[in-house]
Formats: C-alpha cells, structure tokens, sequence
C-alpha cells in the first residue's frame, strides 16, 4: 500500500546486497525473472477512510533529513516534484523515506486536526510552496527545524492512521512496508503448502513448518533452479521448491487448519462456501490468486456502502477523533443533542446521579448508532429524563481513549497536587493544552454544560463536587490501573484523583490564569453561548437553598463500587 499522495521510495539496496553474500545466491537468483509491479489490486492510503489507533505504544519517533539530499533531483521550487529524504528512527530501527513539501503540509494538516494544539507543539504552519520561490535555503531551513521540534513532542499521543503512515510506522512502532516496489507487496503468482520442514541458511531465505501457507512470487522451472521465492506472512525469501506443493483443486486436509484462519480473514464468509470457490477457480484458472484478487477487486467502495446503508459509521465506541473527523461535527452530535435536552428539560433532582430505564438507554443508543438523531421530545424520553443523562455518560466511558486520554493521566494528576491554587491553575491548564483538538473541544463543551447545570444545584441537589464525582470515571482513567484489575484501596484512590481533577477544571472553567482569561477561552475553540435553563415542570417554583447532608463522600462510595463493579 502506498502512503497517502506520497511519491514511491526506491528500495534500499539492503536485501539485495543480503542475497549476494549468500553461498547459494547466484543458483537463487539465476533464473528468477524480475516481475512487473502490477498496480490497482489494493486501493492507495489516500482513497481508504481516515483512521485512529485505538492503541499505540511505540515509545517515541526521531525523524532528521538525511544528507544524501543531493542524490535526488529537484526540479526547482516552482514544481511540486521536490522531494526530501527523511530518516526515522524508531525502538532502535532505522529507515528513509521520499516525502515532498506538500507532503509536509498533509502531515501538518493531520497532526494539528487530530493530535496537537499549535499553541502546545509549537510547530510552525507550513506557508504555500508558491510563497518561497527562489528560496531553497529558507525551506530547508524550515523542514529542518520543524522535524527537529515534531521529533522532541512525537510519542504514543499521536494515534492519527494517516501521521503514522506518513512515517511508515505501525501502533507498535514496527516498519511499514507501504512501497508498490517492497517486495511484500508484489503480487503472488500462486500459492503452496508446505510439505517440508526447512530452516533458513542464510538472511534472505525463509523458514517454515509442515502445514504453513506460503505465497508464491517467482516459480522458474525447476530444472533450472530449485530455488522458488515466496512470502510467508511478513517476510519476503527464497525457499527450496521441493518443500511445498502447490495447491490445486484438491485442498490437502492437513493444511484445512492454517486456511481456516487465513481466508476467514476476507469477511465473515463461510468456509465451506470459500473451500468450493477455490475449487471451482482452481479448476477454470489453475492459481488461487486469481480468486484472491477478483475478491479483493469485486468489493464495493466505502461510499457505496454507506449509499446503500450497509456501513454505517461508529458512534459508541469509536475514537473520538476519528469520529468527529468522519462526521464533521466539533463535537459529537449525541452529546449536543442530549446536554441541551437536558438543560431544556432536565433540572431535576439527582441529574447524572440517578440511572434512566434501560431500555430506554439501549433505544437511544441504537438510533444514535444508525445515524439519526432521536426525537428527545417524546414522552417516554421527557418522564425520563435520567436516561438521556445516562447515554451522555455511556458514550464517554466507551471511549477507547478516555476525553482527558490515557497518557496524560499522570500529568493530571501531578498538577493537582500541586501545593498552591495558583500553581495547580497553571499546571492543569498547561495539561489541557497537551490535548488532541477533538478532546480539547469536547471537553470545553461538556464542562461548560456541567458548570451550568451546577448553578442549579438547589434543585437537583448535584453542585460541581457531586457531578465531578459521577463524571469523573467517565472521563479520566488510568490504563495501567485498568490493566492490572485493581481493586478495593487501588481502585477507590484512583476514583478520588478522578473526582479531584473534574472537579478542579469544572469549578475554574472560567477562573483566570495568571494573565490568561481562563482554561478555555484562549482561542483554541471557540466559546458555547449559556443557552437558557428551564425547570422541570415537576419541580416546585420555590428554591431549596440547603443540599441533602453526606451527598459528596455517598456519592464517591457508591461511583467507587457501581464503576468498578461493571
């Protein structure tokens, strides 16, 4: 697969150079023809749907331009043809990749939509290439310095699909082979099963075990060489002939184990149904490739999909990102629509607090999910008002990455124990900063809702500490403390950091820091006009003034026990 709108890498000599130190490399490569790279099997980065990694752990990425820049051709400024070599260097491996300048700008595009605020990374908005005619100097200056800064801030937040394979890097920091010209990505001429156990002599040969799949690349007559070159999952190597067997009409049983896994693979298609495909394009074409690419070619486009209402995008569950990115929305469609059905609606007694019917949760949900916004107006919706509150909440906790994010947990918490008000203001601001965008624009419109919600604490009994203790596992969690299972004393202390840190935000949500106006109002989004509140027409016109005795430590317990518990 090709990175998006990137111009093809040639390949490092590394694997070539490899076989020629190999003892049995001139009878390997005697006869192996060099095949044409066929294009169109598999659709370019560009024309797949924008993507998130639900988990990244690859430490940190170095990216520096390579000083081989002379080797390649530039064309002048005026043509979008210059290219930079870029090194990455990532968990110890290095390699070089050809990106242009408008490539550059693509990155930059994806980091500051999905990733970072460029008051926090600092990186210069790269200006139009038409802007910097005639000055080679100053852009190379420019790239210079803005990978030197993307390499001291790039780290397991960037989740981005698209940054990522710009970089040619995995969630799990491995290599991404995205070139038309790697040879992982030439197309198999046919496949065989392994009917011999072999252990690889020499670095570019394979090892595999009886029953193993392997795809066939180059297959020269065997009285010519007995050397084949194949694929074997993500390595690419010649391997004797003699130790596999093509596979044909007839699927020997002792392999039926390894294609179970493997073809199942293509979508949720019977096996039997698969197993008489194969038979029948076995015995019309004689490769089982041919069916392989006539699938992966017959499939329909995304957007047809969705034409059709076969695809439908993830609301619950998806990353948030890549959910806002898909829909176009600043903020999820389900939370605007539920916070101002509440705030129209739902001034009553034990708002957030109180769980709704639910069958009525599980309605809303499903509609939310297939793409329509409910009718919140109904009367079985509006004499329950507890569960629009309580999808609002399901939806932040089946987030993949929480709203404040996994990796800045620590952080969070760090700043809030700080020792004075005035430094825990400056460090939790500095923390908010540090969020994606999409967070960063949630999280402003969800505290601003609560903050309004909690001017009417005398009503529904739930001030600013009583909703940071409801909200709070919702939207900050440890993923170590998660995956260790804690519980009892582990679990309830990280439920108190939670409620320490939603409640801070939400009581200064407009407090000054420092010389800044407020956590929110810098300019990194824009600011939600307070809409009207409305009581419920079951609630008494006359204000109580005093909150129910023990609401906030009851609170806590019972957030302890029914979140840890679920």
């Amino acid at each position: 697969m090709q990175a998006r709108g990137a111009p093809m890498v040639p390949e490092l000599p590394a694997e070539s150079s490899l076989r020629s130190c190999a003892s049995t490399a001139s009878m390997k490569v005697k006869n192996v023809k060099k095949l044409s790279l066929t294009k169109g099997h598999f659709p370019r980065l560009a024309e797949c749907a924008h993507f998130h990694y639900e988990n990244v752990d690859f430490g940190s990425v170095q990216l520096s331009l390579s000083e081989d820049q002379n080797d390649l051709t530039h064309n002048g400024l005026n043509s979008k043809e210059s290219v930079y070599l870029v090194q990455i260097c990532c968990q110890g491996r290095k390699w070089t990749v050809r990106r242009s300048y408008e490539e550059f700008r693509v990155l930059d595009k994806h980091l500051h939509l999905c990733i970072y605020d460029r008051r926090f990374s600092q990186l210069p908005e790269l200006p139009r290439l038409d802007s910097l005619k005639d000055k080679p100097e100053t852009l190379s200056q420019m790239l210079t310095a803005y990978i030197s800064r993307l390499s001291a801030i790039a780290d397991n937040k960037i989740n981005c699909g698209p940054a990522l394979t710009w970089m040619e890097v995995d969630n799990k920091g491995n290599h991404l082979l995205v070139h038309d010209e790697s040879s992982i990505n030439v197309p198999a001429v046919a496949a065989a099963h392994v009917i011999k156990r072999y252990i690889a002599q020499a670095a570019d040969e394979l090892s595999f075990e009886v029953g193993d799949i392997v795809s066939v690349i180059d297959m020269p007559p065997k009285e010519d060489t007995g050397w084949w070159r194949g694929k074997h999952g993500f390595q690419v190597g010649f391997f004797p002939s003699e130790c596999v067997e093509l596979i044909s009409e007839k699927i020997p049983s002792n392999v039926t184990n390894s294609l179970r896994y493997g073809l199942l693979l293509a979508g949720s298609i019977d096996l039997k149904v698969l197993l008489f495909s194969f038979s029948v394009v076995s015995k019309k074409h004689g490769k089982l490739i041919t069916f392989l690419r006539t699938f992966m070619k017959s499939r329909p486009t995304k957007q047809k999909l969705k034409q059709r209402g076969i695809l439908k995008e993830r609301v619950f569950g998806c990353d948030l990102g890549e959910h806002l990115l898909n829909s176009g929305h600043d903020v999820p469609q389900v939370i605007r629509s539920c916070t101002e059905f509440i705030e129209k609606h739902g001034v009553v007694d034990g708002i957030y607090r109180l769980s709704g019917i639910s069958s009525n949760i599980q309605k809303l949900r499903h509609e939310f999910d297939s793409e329509h916004v409910p009718d919140l107006t109904k009367d079985n919706y509006v004499q329950d008002i507890h569960s629009v509150g309580s999808l609002c909440k399901l939806y932040f906790r089946e987030l993949p990455n929480p709203l404040l994010t996994y990796q800045l947990y620590e952080k969070f918490s760090d700043a809030v124990s700080a020792a004075t008000d005035e430094e825990r203001l400056v460090k939790v601001h500095d923390v908010i900063q540090q969020l994606p965008p999409p967070h960063y624009r949630t999280l402003e419109f969800l505290m601003r809702h609560l903050s309004r919600m909690g001017t009417y604490c005398a009503v529904t009994n739930m001030h600013c500490k009583n909703l940071a203790i409801v909200w709070a596992p919702n939207l900050l969690r440890s993923k170590q403390i998660e995956s260790a299972c804690f519980s009892g004393t582990s679990a309830f202390m990280e439920v108190r950091v939670q409620s320490v840190v939603v409640e801070f935000i939400l009581n200064h949500v407009d407090s000054p820091v420092g010389n800044l106006f407020s956590f929110f109002n810098m300019g990194k989004s824009s600011a939600t006009a307070k809409p009207k509140l409305h009581r419920h027409p079951s609630e008494p016109n006359e204000m109580k003034t005093t909150p129910l005795p023990g609401t906030a430590s009851t609170l806590l317990l019972i957030s302890t026990c029914i979140y840890y518990k679920s």
